[in-house]
């Protein structure tokens, strides 16, 4: 008989904690990119930054189908038909290592095809061209490992994924500590040497993923059946608006870095120095979203919908508390985080003003990523599509507005997010109060 999920605030914090501890690793790794970036040029840090956004952009396609795989497995132990995760899992890991080849041959054709022309900076784009050419191999170890974190968190199972992602980022500082100057003999590659870094970094926390369920369950995954037709069909169906969905999102906040380089180079870097503080609340919010996803899913499989208001209310208070404890920097010293990465003085004064802004918004999203990660978790991720459609609308409307036709300071710039956090929050708000989500069948 399966033991009931427990949703206890120590229940939240032992699922969660681990995913967020990789996370932050994942974190420092983007901050050390920049860091070593910033030291070689201001087109480096650039170029690469808008090159790693357009790979986060489209490795959507796969959180998208890994993440409605995590809700599947959460739903199938919640109903006490656990023994199917693994047949997800090994069916899963097959469509993914087929998306990720078609994804690299996609970029291949938009590279070859002189989509770097697109900046107004001739240096910028030609960096983002080149570490482009790099980063997008990581998509091969990267979608394999979504899929193997959905099944570990699906399962309740967190503690690996911190050791992957710990692996990860170990691996990511030193490639770039050495890549991108050239330590230690290795060649200085500059930005380069950063997208082979991750490269390598993604490759190594996948083979910790890679060798932990073949340890456990080897023998099982290799007996175990592929998906019947039809329960791959439902989850094609689940998965498709949740793929839009983020990859519209990223899609758009990659799009408003675009913007921005038209407005200029100093706002382009005070814009990727805030993303490097956003990830703060990034890290915090990770492990809570996917821990949100297993609970609602795993609860509703198990048919106690009782629970349901007090666990999200627990989220959302372990979630905003997280949030406030790594960002509060942004308003009460924002000069020390800006400074490491600015000699001139007007992109630090530019920075200071914008990092109260970004705390403000990362706030916002401690509530609204609860919320719109409890509308996913119970099955209706054509619901979340709309909502975050809507907001996303008013978002590039806006972005449009600030920095294409009327183009103004780089911290009123990033007001747009309290527009986007804020309508995305009201919408889950609506349909959490008015429409039946609890009886979604996945």
């Amino acid at each position: 008989m399966m033991t009931p999920l427990k949703t206890g605030y120590s229940d939240i914090l032992r699922l969660a904690i681990p995913v967020s501890a990789g996370t932050f690793m994942q974190f420092l790794v983007v901050l050390t990119d920049n860091y070593f970036l910033s030291q070689t040029s201001d087109a480096a840090l650039n170029g690469a930054g808008n090159a790693g956004l357009l790979y986060i952009t489209l490795a959507m396609v796969g959180q998208g189908f890994s993440s409605t795989g995590q809700i599947l497995i959460a739903r199938r132990v919640g109903e006490g038909r656990g023994h199917e995760a693994i047949n997800i899992l090994r069916s899963g890991l097959a469509v993914m290592l087929c998306v990720s080849i078609l994804l690299v041959a996609l970029v291949l054709i938009a590279l070859y095809s002189g989509f770097s022309g697109v900046f107004k900076d001739t240096e910028t784009g030609y960096i983002f061209e080149s570490f482009m050419s790099i980063r997008m191999w990581g998509f091969l170890p990267s979608f394999m490992s979504m899929m193997l974190v959905a099944y570990f968190m699906g399962t309740a199972r967190s503690k690996i994924l911190m050791w992957a992602m710990i692996v990860t980022g170990t691996v990511n500082i030193i490639g770039d500590a050495g890549l991108i100057s050239g330590r230690w003999g290795l060649p200085a590659l500059g930005a380069d040497g950063a997208a082979w870094a991750s490269l390598l970094a993604e490759t190594f926390g996948m083979a910790v993923l890679v060798g932990n369920v073949l340890w456990r369950h080897g023998a099982e995954l290799w007996a175990s059946a592929w998906m019947k037709v039809e329960a791959f069909r439902r989850w094609v169906r689940l998965a498709t608006p949740m793929v839009l969905q983020l990859t519209i999102t990223l899609g758009t906040w990659s799009m408003f870095f675009f913007f921005v380089e038209q407005v200029g180079v100093m706002e382009l870097k005070v814009s990727h120095i805030a993303r490097n503080f956003f990830m703060l609340a990034f890290v915090v919010s990770q492990g809570i979203q996917q821990t949100t996803r297993t609970f609602i899913s795993g609860l509703l499989g198990e048919g106690r919908g009782h629970a349901l208001a007090p666990v999200i209310k627990r989220l959302l208070v372990v979630n905003a508390s997280g949030i406030l404890l790594v960002s509060h920097g942004g308003i009460l010293y924002p000069t020390l985080i800006a400074s490491p990465f600015f000699d001139a003085p007007e992109g630090l004064y530019a920075a200071v003003r914008t990092l109260p802004v970004i705390f403000t918004a990362m706030m916002m999203y401690s509530f609204s990523s609860v919320l719109l990660s409890t509308v996913q978790g119970s099955g209706n991720t054509s619901a979340a599509l709309v909502i975050e459609l809507t907001a996303l609308v008013a978002y590039t409307t806006v972005s449009i507005l600030l920095t294409l036709v009327y183009p103004q300071p780089v911290w009123l710039i990033w007001r747009v997010e309290w527009i986007y956090f804020s309508l995305m929050g009201l919408g889950c708000l609506v349909f959490l109060k008015r429409w039946d989500w609890r009886s979604k069948a996945v």
